[in-house]
């Protein structure tokens, strides 16, 4: 916290004092003002030292530098704290829980149950005001909102499959539209067309209006190649480029961003064919080189170049790489936040049964992936991985890749490693890790991931007109990405709320 002397401070605020009655007939009033802090808001060069705002009805409704002139029912001196706009997760799955299956537990009921009904306060806990769901379930969405408090939520609707597809592949021969109503036919590829399906319903058109029935403000597809399926994936279908681009089309007439799933240089590739808008991962899989390349081939990294110096916007989700080697990593189910995002049975749970999939994992991928296939080849192989990738996003920042963030809480599969709120402030370090600077990081959290999802005139910025949704933080974001983790305080929509409610500590999950 930065020191300002003594003698000025109490002398406006005599000055203050002095002033507010004769004056107070004439200032607007509010419902909260905060005051003495130094605002860090992405449009702005430079923070705004003492600054004020208020806020009246969930908004911002001015704000300015010295002696407010509002007055408030309610007023927090923020101590020359630092203020900033509310934190954006544009990548979560609300419906996984980390590290957690049936078979691993005879708990798994009411492990679920305490882990659901503490993560919405946890993304709030580290300062996540908004989350975007890019795979939505409509059951899940309403659990979600229905929690006493809860960030903002958007969505994408539920993820288009394609009829013959990789997601369509996972339900091991039940009917696509059972479990993906709105699933898409690839008409320019004689597309399979289940028994008794009107194709009418499952054309580009048909699909990105049922996103819309759904209250979706953006569309997920999926260029999935499951290189990593043991001995090899079965038969599945990828899009067409040319049905990839009737959806952009239809989307982007209703003014809905399109997110793409892809993870290898041919997905990416097909990313830069297509004119979506995002891709929902880095290209981690290097297709003709084995797992621990250092760097990737000519023509891998030719794409990346192009799609850094491109319009394609890019979350990299270094996080999910983790959330795999977190098996070989005793030191991550260590951390002491994890007692602040998720209830301390559940963090039993992963210290103890949960311990199986590391076995279970070698078992299905060692032999793919290192040799002599046991915890300590598999732990040095993981982390080689990881650098790598890292690598790579260095490499596309300094060709001005745009990246938004994302932290993909949380992704399925093995590993423990993605709890919300605090995978998403391990996300941060990961970039920060990998070369990005802080100021990018912080445009990334708010006006990047706002204007991309067509946010912003709602959320990203502190003006006037915004929704109020702020953190108080003790340290400036601009010089440690360890201040995300000071936060002091969150408000959201105007509504004030100390930090330590929302940690799974204060066993505050039913209720506020």
């Amino acid at each position: 916290m930065k020191n300002r002397p003594i003698r000025i401070r109490a002398a406006a605020l005599a000055l203050f004092a002095l002033t507010q009655p004769a004056c107070s007939q004439a200032w607007p009033e509010a419902d909260l003002l905060i005051r003495n802090a130094t605002l860090i808001s992405p449009e702005r060069a430079a923070p705004l030292e003492n600054a004020w705002v208020s806020v009246s009805d969930g908004r911002i409704t001015a704000l300015g530098t010295g002696i407010p002139t509002v007055r408030a029912n309610r007023t927090i001196d923020a101590d020359d704290s630092y203020l900033i706009p509310g934190l954006i997760d544009s990548h979560v799955h609300l419906y996984h829980a980390t590290g957690l299956r049936a078979r691993y537990t005879e708990d798994y009921a009411a492990l679920y149950r305490g882990y659901m009904e503490q993560q919405p306060r946890s993304f709030l806990f580290h300062g996540f005001t908004t989350v975007i769901e890019l795979n939505a379930d409509a059951e899940t969405n309403a659990r979600f909102e229905a929690a006493p408090l809860h960030p903002h939520l958007v969505h994408c609707g539920q993820g288009i499959a394609l009829s013959d597809g990789f997601m369509a592949l996972e339900l091991e021969g039940a009917p696509v539209g059972g479990a993906y109503p709105g699933y898409l036919i690839d008409s320019y590829a004689n597309g399979f067309i289940p028994e008794g399906a009107n194709p009418a319903a499952h054309t580009p058109e048909a699909v990105v209006a049922s996103v819309v029935r759904q209250g979706g403000q953006c569309v997920k597809l999926y260029y999935e190649e499951a290189l990593w399926w043991p001995g090899g994936a079965p038969d599945f279908r990828l899009p067409s480029a040319a049905i990839v681009r009737d959806v952009v089309s239809e989307a982007h007439a209703v003014n809905l961003p399109v997110l793409l799933h892809a993870t290898t240089p041919a997905g990416h590739e097909f990313a830069l064919e297509t004119g979506v808008d995002i891709l929902a991962h880095g290209m981690w899989e290097w297709t003709g080189q084995t797992f621990t390349d250092p760097h990737p081939a000519a023509d891998t990294a030719d794409i990346a170049r192009r799609e850094a110096r491109s319009q394609i916007a890019m979350q990299p989700t270094i996080q999910t790489i983790r959330n795999t080697a977190s098996l070989f990593d005793p030191a991550v189910l260590e951390a002491p936040q994890w007692a602040d995002v998720v209830p301390a049975a559940y963090l039993d749970y992963l210290r103890g049964d949960a311990q199986v999939q590391r076995e279970q994992f070698l078992a299905m991928f060692g032999d793919m992936i290192a040799e002599g296939s046991d915890a300590e080849n598999m732990g040095a192989a993981q982390t080689a991985f990881l650098d790598r990738y890292k690598n790579l996003i260095w490499d596309m920042y300094v060709e001005n890749a745009r990246f938004l963030f994302g932290s993909d809480t949380a992704v399925g599969g093995f590993g423990w490693a993605s709890p919300p709120g605090l995978a998403g402030y391990w996300e941060m370090r990961n970039w920060v890790d990998a070369g990005i600077s802080l100021p990018t990081l912080f445009r990334s959290l708010t006006i990047d991931n706002a204007a991309a999802f067509g946010l912003a005139d709602e959320v990203g910025t502190i003006e006037p007109g915004k929704r109020a949704d702020l953190l108080i933080l003790r340290a400036s974001p601009l010089r440690d990405v360890a201040a995300y983790d000071q936060i002091e305080t969150v408000i959201l929509e105007g509504e004030v709320i100390d930090r330590a409610v929302l940690s799974a500590r204060s066993g505050a999950a039913g209720g506020h």
